[in-house]
This record gives structure tokens, sequence and C-alpha cells, in this order.
């Protein structure tokens, strides 16, 4: 088993720092990179594949600096982004022996590799069909296929669900979760749900910074007390959704059954409830926002 380790690693775009001070240590299992649009994690997943040169910061595979090691570094690598570039007018089979010839590998085992692949992701009965013909979602799995040609053992992918209608992402999970036994795969997205099937383990991001990371039950433990649900008159709701953290909003007749995150209790009739990631995530991006509020009216107050 391969170990990867982030130092400090950080990018800088002119004045934006896309990835700030970053640490991070992965071994093999499923990790979800979890953060809205922005948050960076599309600008650490292109350094972790070499892809985009990092502005400060390591990052290591099993002790070496990547830079250091090379092709034998990439021979390691299987890479999905986000917008996957295809030949319409291949054929699902001819297109994944393209990629493997420019992956070098042996014609004969390139054909058994193949044909493998396109059983896994059950696009057999179609391997003769031009890709232009393919839905979103059969592109979807064409893309991860050809990530595994060279059986790699860091998979990193890249908003892999976006644009999936729902059979199709149950299905694209699956297939993610059974990669991870014997390899680190490193899954962006800011679709929660995805997140909260199939990760071993969660990182959150938040305008480049590691917001949390752990275990589903390590992010949820502190937010354990901060989750309530009420029911209210449709004026209270509105005065609510003004002052609090509204996780989820329904009509219930007579009022609005609120689902708020709050550390402290936010209506006289409010409960308890178990949290989800969701309320999780909105938990620790709050708190970053409220931090980085807190920070600027500092650096304000210091000026003046």
């Amino acid at each position: 088993m391969y170990k990867l380790v982030l130092e400090g690693l950080s990018k800088n775009f002119k004045e934006k720092k896309a990835v700030d001070s970053l640490s991070l240590s992965l071994s093999h299992g499923v990790y979800g990179l979890l953060g809205e649009n922005g948050a960076g994690k599309t600008t650490l997943m292109r350094m972790i594949c070499g892809l985009l040169q990092k502005s400060s910061g390591r990052i290591l595979c099993d002790g070496m600096e990547i830079e250091k090691m090379g092709s034998s570094y990439r021979r390691l690598l299987g890479y999905l982004p986000q917008d996957f570039g295809y030949y319409p007018d291949y054929s699902a089979q001819r297109f994944l022996m393209y990629l493997a010839a420019l992956k070098a590998l042996p014609d004969a085992y390139a054909r058994q590799r193949v044909s493998e692949l396109l059983e896994l992701v059950n696009l057999s009965h179609v391997k003769d069909q031009k890709l232009k013909t393919f839905s979103g979602g059969m592109l979807k799995r064409i893309g991860i296929a050809q990530a595994l040609l060279n059986e790699p053992k860091i998979l990193i992918l890249d908003e892999p669900t976006s644009g999936l209608d729902p059979k199709e992402r149950i299905r694209f999970r699956n297939i993610i979760s059974s990669l991870g036994k014997d390899r680190i795969v490193l899954l962006s997205t800011h679709i929660v749900s995805d997140i909260e099937y199939i990760a071993d383990h969660i990182v959150m991001m938040q305008k480049g910074k590691m917001a949390a990371c752990g275990t589903v039950e390590e992010i949820l433990l502190p937010v354990k007390q901060s989750v309530w649900e009420c029911q209210v008159s449709q004026k209270t709701s509105e005065i609510l959704e003004k002052n609090c953290l509204i996780s989820n909003l329904k009509n219930a007749e007579p009022g609005v059954l609120l689902r708020i995150v709050s550390d402290t209790i936010p209506a006289a009739n409010a409960v308890h409830v178990p949290p989800t990631l969701e309320d999780a995530y909105l938990y620790y991006l709050s708190a970053e926002q409220n931090t980085d509020t807190a920070n600027t009216a500092e650096q304000k107050g210091n000026k003046a």
C-alpha cells in the first residue's frame, strides 16, 4: 500500500490563494473531498496529479517528493478530470485501446484490460458503439475505465457524479466504493450525499483551507448537540431564516417545519435531532466563514 502525504501545500494565482497551507495524509480507502465551487478542490487534485506547479509545500509518495519520482509516480496515477475529453467518433473499445497505447501498455495486456474494464463499468454490450451516442452517465463510466487502465494505486476523480441522474449516480458510487479496498481514491464533489454513502474519510475544504477532516462519525461528533427541529409560524420562520443557519425548510400546516444548525437553542419548542453530514457541512463552513469575518474585522480595527 502506498502513502501520500501533503505538507503545507499552497497554490497562489496572482492575489488569490486557491490552496492555503494544506496538510493531509492519505493511505488506502476512499477520501471524499467536499467543498463548494471555488473551494480549491480541483486545484488540489491537479497538484497531486503533477499537472499544476505548487507555490509552496511538498507532496510525498512513500516519503519521496513526487517531482523526483518522475514517470514512476505517473505510473501510479489514474485521473478523471471534471471535463473529460473524448473522440466522439471512436467506439468505446477503440477509444480505450487508443489511451492504453498512449500509456504504453503492451497490446495483449491492453486488450485484456479493456475487456475487463468494460465489464466493470457495465458497457461491454455497447463496446462497438460510437461515444457520441452515449449518455452522460455512460461517458462518465468510460472516464473511470480510462483512469483505471494502468491499474493505478492512486485514483483521482474530480466531480465524477455531477450531471448524472439518480440511477447513474448510484451505479457510479458503487463502482467507486469497490475501488478503495487496495488503493487511494480521492473523490471530489459538492454533492454531500455521494460522499456520505461511499467515503471512508472526509476532507472538507473552504476557501483553500481544510475546514474539517475525519471519518463520518468523527465529523458528526462535534455537531451532535447543534442540530434542531421545530415547527413554527410563517412569521417566526421568516425571523429565524434571517438569524439562523437553516439546513431544511418544509411547509407543514399550520406552519413551517425547520431544521436548524445552531450551538444554542433557536426557539422555545426546538428539539435536538441526530445530525447528518449535510448539517455538519453547513456547520463547519459557517464556522470557517465566521472566523474569516472576525479576522477581517480585527485587521480593520488594527489599521484604525
